[in-house]
């Protein structure tokens, strides 16, 4: 599945305290207004509630990213006397630095001991601590972009993560045509989040922020999380072919009427790489993303070893096949159900009464609270994993069972086949095949000609923000119910927020 991601939080900043453009007046108002707007939708996103009101309200995030970032870039290449280029010319942007430009973020995949927490808001040097209300003060324009690029990947993260579980697990039962559309549009969002943190960990441009004491930019961390959404689209893409996990899934699910599925034939081959190992080299990072990157490298290698009991199974092959999936449980790190011809469905022996169900509804859960341990799943109001916060181990646990107790009833009572140790299959396991190419870094957009022509005229005096001075500590506060949407009413904007 994919992982979910915390969407960090910031602080106020006028660019206009900090820079002056004599080619271009209104750029730094501009781009104040559109930062403003992006720093009071991720507060609006914070406040939610985790499900699927912040996923409806992911769009919006990302519309006021895509609104600011290209006039990040415009200060940037101002800064370094580099024109901006669009569709139809370039144009160059003289910028005057009054002060070097500060910035403060909350850092959200950082272990809380990772950086010394400072005593006051206002910190000097290049990439100061944490501050105050556990955000980080870090100064130039390359640390506000490293930190709202990084905003921008959890994001389509948090999208993908969204339009799969929103389609596998819909009360109503998907068609295998929605199923592949929801598949293939999470795959582009992850596709293109694995670009936006390639370039933060590749290019030279952010080589100070990602050579930092901050865990969240630092290169071997952006690096980690490109490999992450890589490894993550192509598990989705053998999952759009994978008609197993979602005939159990209809079978679980309780609305569901078409209580009759014929699973086609799985994919051949899936890559089963680790994209936890540079996760292992950068020790502040949370655990919870590292050991959910540990649980997506082990249900690539369980769901490899089905596909090659698969294949066994249909070969004629059932003790073979049987073997595979002892396999691929191992790979989970699950226990055996063991192999005995008079099991029930779960693959329990059978009992006078309801002890049978009880001891199948018992083990479950216990499977489930291991693996939710074991990935790092963030758990609901309830105390349930959420869908899909177990990098899908769950459900392939589920699967595997699901055929092995089919196979085993079959081999006992018909094939009579040997099973054979299931050690030496996984030692011997072949490598796996790339689905999709790593894509380029990514390419930020550029302000168009129109923008640009706008910003030659002074700023407007009356459309100008005077933030707060004050920490600002609400934004740090938990989830507060609100209208839908999250964004807080006229009074409490005008109040709390600017004047």
């Amino acid at each position: 599945m994919v992982y979910s991601f915390t969407l960090p939080t910031t602080s106020p900043l006028s660019f206009q305290t900090f820079i002056s453009s004599s080619t271009h007046p209104s750029l730094p108002q501009s781009a104040s207004t559109a930062r403003h707007a992006l720093r009071l939708t991720l507060k609006a996103h914070k406040r939610l509630p985790d499900g699927p009101r912040q996923d409806a309200h992911l769009p919006t995030v990302l519309s006021a990213l895509n609104e600011y970032i290209p006039y990040l870039f415009a200060i940037s290449h101002g800064l370094r006397g580099q024109s901006v280029r669009n569709d139809t010319h370039a144009e160059e942007i003289d910028i005057t630095v009054r002060a070097e430009i500060e910035s403060e973020w909350k850092p959200t995949l950082s272990a809380s001991s990772a950086i010394n927490i400072r005593p006051n808001a206002t910190t000097s040097g290049a990439i100061p601590g944490r501050t105050r209300s556990g955000r980080i003060s870090g100064r130039g324009i390359d640390f506000e972009i490293a930190f709202t690029l990084t905003t921008l990947g959890y994001v389509l993260s948090r999208l993908a993560r969204a339009g799969v579980v929103e389609s596998l697990y819909a009360s109503t039962t998907p068609t295998p045509e929605q199923r592949t559309a929801a598949v293939q549009t999470a795959t582009k969002h992850l596709l293109l989040a694995s670009s936006v943190h390639g370039l933060l960990a590749t290019s030279p441009l952010f080589t100070a922020a990602t050579a930092s004491a901050i865990p969240d930019l630092n290169a071997s961390t952006q690096s980690a999380l490109s490999s992450l959404a890589l490894a993550e689209a192509t598990l989705l893409a053998v999952l759009k072919d994978d008609a197993h996990v979602a005939a159990c899934i209809q079978a679980r699910n309780p609305n569901d009427r078409e209580w009759m599925v014929r699973a086609r034939r799985s994919p051949k081959c899936v890559p089963y790489f680790s994209p936890d190992s540079a996760f292992a080299r950068q020790t502040r990072v949370e655990e919870d993303v590292t050991r959910y990157a540990g649980a997506l490298g082990r249900v690539a290698r369980a769901r490899a070893c089905r596909f090659f009991g698969v294949d066994a199974e249909l070969a004629g092959k059932t003790g073979e096949g049987i073997a595979w999936l002892k396999a691929a449980r191992s790979a989970l790190g699950l226990r055996d159900q063991g192999s005995s011809s008079s099991t029930d469905e779960a693959g329990n022996a059978p009992s006078k009464g309801g002890f049978s169900r009880l001891k199948r509804e018992w083990t479950e859960r216990r499977e489930e609270r291991k693996i939710g341990k074991d990935a790092g799943g963030s758990r609901s109001a309830k105390g349930s994993l959420d869908p899909g916060d177990d990098a899908g181990r769950g459900e392939e646990g589920n699967v595997i069972d699901m055929l092995e107790t089919k196979w085993t009833k079959m081999n006992d009572t018909m094939n009579t086949q040997t099973i054979l140790p299931s050690a030496p299959l996984l030692a011997n396991l072949p490598s796996g095949r790339d689905i999709h190419t790593p894509p380029a870094p990514y390419t930020p957009p550029s302000i168009d000609a129109d923008q640009l022509l706008r910003m030659r005229a002074p700023p407007d005096e009356h459309q100008n923000l005077h933030f707060a001075s004050e920490d600002d500590s609400e934004e740090e506060s938990s989830p507060m119910p609100g209208p839908p949407g999250g964004f807080p009413d006229r009074a409490q904007t005008a109040s709390n927020v600017y004047y």
